[in-house]
């Protein structure tokens, strides 16, 4: 097996002795934001076609039940549009064959907003659970641009990064970026980083190469699935981080601490893929 498939496994391993104790899985509603500009052809195929590795690593081990919706924005129209709400794994695909490259103007942060159900007049809506954590995955190469009132407004304002950052902790939303280029990474890091979030090199996933691609795919769903668990040690009252009302077993809370030994590693491990904020 290859090297750094098989450390993935073993962050996936660990991150599930860590939580063992708890029965009932965490509800994560993710929302896919991915810009539809020229350039971002590759990537929406990518994503499109490796979804389903995405999913069975992020849920394989029980701890997470994911559905999974999608935003397209940045086409000639530069206004978000809804290409599926929550879903599963096949719908997620069968939306995606929707996400075209054809644009030019960015304007990411009223995408996140708008995939908050946050904009005024907003027709299309996500199905959110009400106990679930909300995760906001944005896909782009390009910093966010030409955020207008046009495009969408909150409180008839535009969205700015500072909207947007009060509106992703009214939510209490992970936000992470797959992004490239340094403008790119300046526009959106401090608001990913201050959302539980991490920076992942769009590099990784805008290739042919597909050997490249599934490494990638499996080291970010495997962060995922760790931050996911980060989300619930820091909010244990949130409604999606109940704890299992049964005592654990002896054999399990040593399973607990084997696994807080392991985390250390496993984040140095995803820290290979991440580009610093």
């Amino acid at each position: 097996m290859n090297l750094k498939k098989l450390l993935s496994g073993l962050c996936v391993g660990i991150a599930m002795a860590a939580t063992s104790a708890q029965a009932a899985p965490i509800l994560s509603d993710i929302i896919f934001v991915v810009d539809e500009s020229g350039s971002m052809g590759t990537v929406q195929a990518n994503l499109r076609n490796n979804i389903g590795l995405f999913a069975s690593i992020l849920t394989g081990t029980g701890q997470v039940d994911a559905q999974f919706g999608l935003v397209g924005y940045g086409n000639n129209a530069a206004v978000p549009r809804m290409l599926t709400d929550l879903t599963d794994v096949a719908g997620f695909a069968t939306a995606a064959q929707g996400l075209v490259a054809s644009g030019s103007t960015e304007p990411g942060y009223t995408a996140t907003a708008f995939a908050l159900n946050a904009l005024d007049n907003q027709t299309d809506l996500f199905s959110f659970r009400p106990n679930a954590v909300k995760n906001i995955i944005i896909l782009t190469d390009e910093p966010s641009n030409g955020d207008t009132v046009g495009r969408g407004s909150f409180d008839g304002s535009a969205i700015s990064q500072a909207v947007l950052d009060a509106l992703l902790t009214d939510n209490n939303a992970l936000y992470n970026g797959v992004l490239s280029g340094n403008n790119t990474i300046n526009s959106y890091s401090t608001l990913i980083t201050d959302h539980g979030g991490t920076v992942f090199n769009l590099q990784q996933f805008n290739t042919t190469n597909q050997t490249v691609v599934e490494e990638f795919v499996a080291d970010f769903a495997a962060a995922k699935l760790q931050e996911t668990l980060d989300f619930c040690q820091l909010n244990p009252t949130h409604p999606a981080c109940q704890p299992s009302a049964s005592v654990p077993e002896p054999s399990t809370l040593a399973l607990f601490g084997l696994g807080v030994l392991g985390v250390a590693a496993c984040r140095r491990r995803h820290a290979a893929l991440a580009i610093a904020g």
